[in-house]
C-alpha cells in the first residue's frame, strides 16, 4: 500500500510539473469548460443556450474562447454528418462480384453492406408503393411445372456454389414478382387482411435485432413488451386486471392443439407426469366444420383420431344439440369422458359465434 500511495504520489507531482511548464501555453482549465462539454452534447439550440448563460459570468476572453471552440465542434460535428450521409448515400455498385463474405462481419465490408441493403430496400418500397395500386395485378400467375422449370431467368434450383449478391437481389425482384399481393385493394382471401406499413416497419425491426424469447437477459424489451401485450388481451377478454398467464403461437393449429391440452390438463393433471394412462379414455367431441387442427390434436396429444367425434351441423354451420346430446350419452354408458371443443369461427363459414 506504501509503494502504492508513494507511486501515486510521484504521479500527481510529475503531472503538476507538466502542468506548471505548460501553464503558459494554454489557458487553465475551469468549470466552465465542463459545462461546455455539457453543452456540446446538448441540441444546438439548447447548447448556445447554455453558453449563452455562462458568459454572463466570464471574462469576453474567455467568452470569445469558448464560442470559438464551441463553433469549430460543431462545425465537425456538421462535416462528420455529411460524411455519413455522403458515405450510405445509394449509388451504383457492381454486385456481380461479390457475395455474401464481402459483407459485415467481414473486413471491409460495411460498404458493400450499406449498398446492398439500400438496394434490398429499394426493391421492397417499390413493391409496397405498388401492392396499393389498383391498376396492377393481384397475381401474375403461372402453373407450378412453369416456376420449376424457369420463367425468364427465374430458378429455383439450390446451387452448390454461393450466388453473387446481384443474383440474390434478381431472386428478390423475382420472388415478389411472382408472389400474390396479399396487400392489394383488390385481393380477398383467408387470413391476410392488407398490407399493414406500422406492422411491416415491425417485422423489419424485428428482423434486425435478430433475438429471441428465451430469457431478460438476452431480450430484455421485447420480454416485456411480451408480458404487457398479453396483460392487454387479457383486460380486453374481461379477465379482472387483467390477471392470468398467455403465450403468443405461431398460428392457429398449435393454438387450438394447446387449448385441447389445457382443457385436459384442468380435469387431469396428472397425465403432465404420468401420461394418457393416468386418465379414462377421453373423447373430444368437435363439430363437423372445425379446423383440422383438432383431429391434428387428437392425434398428437395422445386421444386417437377415432376418439375424435364429429358433430351434425345445420344449414348455418350451427352444431345440433339433440346430436352432441346423443353422442355425449353414447360415450358415456361405455365409461368414456367427454371433452368439448367449441370453435368459435368455423374456417367454413368465417363468421363468428357467441361463446356464452
Amino acid at each position: 500500500m506504501m509503494m502504492a500511495a508513494s507511486a501515486s504520489s510521484s504521479s500527481s507531482s510529475s503531472a503538476v510539473e507538466v502542468d506548471q511548464s505548460s501553464a503558459n501555453l494554454r489557458p487553465p482549465a475551469s468549470a466552465c469548460d465542463g459545462w461546455y462539454g455539457v453543452a456540446h452534447g446538448c441540441t444546438r439550440k439548447l447548447g448556445m443556450k447554455i453558453c449563452g448563460f455562462l458568459q454572463k459570468n466570464n471574462s469576453l476572453e474567455e467568452k470569445g474562447r469558448m464560442m470559438g471552440t464551441f463553433r469549430e465542434k460543431e462545425q465537425s460535428h456538421n462535416r462528420e454528418n455529411r460524411e455519413k450521409e455522403t458515405r450510405f448515400t445509394r449509388t451504383e455498385t457492381d454486385f456481380s462480384n461479390l457475395f455474401a463474405r464481402d459483407l459485415l462481419p467481414g473486413k471491409n465490408g460495411e460498404e458493400p453492406t450499406m449498398q446492398f441493403l439500400l438496394e434490398v430496400m429499394e426493391i421492397l418500397t417499390n413493391y409496397v408503393r405498388k401492392t396499393f395500386d389498383r391498376s396492377t395485378k393481384v397475381l401474375d400467375f403461372h402453373h407450378p411445372h412453369q416456376l420449376l422449370e424457369g420463367i425468364e431467368g427465374f430458378n429455383l434450383e439450390l446451387c452448390d456454389q454461393p450466388e453473387s449478391l446481384e443474383q440474390i437481389l434478381v431472386d428478390c425482384r423475382d420472388t415478389l414478382k411472382y408472389g400474390v399481393r396479399t396487400g392489394h385493394p383488390r385481393f380477398f382471401n383467408q387470413l391476410s387482411t392488407g398490407l399493414d406499413i406500422i406492422g411491416l416497419a415491425g417485422e423489419w425491426l424485428t428482423s434486425t435485432a435478430n433475438t429471441n424469447m428465451f430469457t431478460y437477459e438476452i431480450a430484455p424489451v421485447f420480454v416485456l413488451m411480451e408480458q404487457l401485450t398479453l396483460k392487454k388481451m387479457r383486460e380486453i377478454v374481461g379477465w379482472r386486471n387483467g390477471e392470468g398467464d398467455g403465450l403468443f403461437s405461431p398460428g392457429g393449429a398449435i393454438s387450438n392443439m394447446y387449448s385441447v391440452m389445457i382443457a385436459r390438463y384442468k380435469y387431469f393433471p396428472e397425465v403432465k407426469t404420468k401420461g394418457m394412462s393416468a386418465a379414462p379414455r377421453l373423447i373430444l367431441f368437435t363439430s363437423e366444420h372445425s379446423h383440422y387442427s383438432i383431429a391434428k390434436a387428437g392425434a398428437a396429444l395422445g386421444f386417437g383420431k377415432e376418439n375424435v367425434i364429429l358433430l351434425s351441423t345445420d344449414e348455418r354451420g350451427r352444431v345440433i344439440p339433440a346430436d352432441l346430446e346423443a353422442k355425449i350419452i353414447n360415450a358415456k354408458q361405455k365409461g368414456y369422458v367427454p371433452i368439448c371443443e367449441k370453435p368459435g369461427i368455423p374456417t367454413v363459414y368465417g363468421r363468428n359465434r357467441p361463446m356464452t
